[in-house]
């Protein structure tokens, strides 16, 4: 199977020419391409991941909470998962 690199997609060769047509050449209008195509992926790194709330839950006296984070699966366990299907 063929994968495709990203280097190909429409996407990334219009943000490859905004920053060199736009940014270190000066055209406005590439300029314009950039923000748009640059401005979503820069403010999600700058913004980061906002908070997910999962259950709200009111606690009485002598009750607790335990939370724990589930990891992501291993290569093998995925493996197993499509077998089963």
């Amino acid at each position: 199977m063929a994968r495709r690199t990203r280097l190909l997609s429409p996407t990334a060769l219009l943000r490859r020419s905004a920053l060199y047509k736009g940014l270190l050449g000066g055209s406005r209008g590439w300029m314009a391409v950039g923000v748009i195509l640059w401005g979503p992926r820069l403010l999600k790194r700058v913004a980061g991941k906002q908070e997910q709330i999962v259950a709200v839950e009111k606690l009485k006296p002598g009750q607790f909470v335990r939370i724990e984070a589930i990891g992501p699966l291993t290569r093998a366990e995925r493996k197993a998962i499509k077998r089963a299907r």
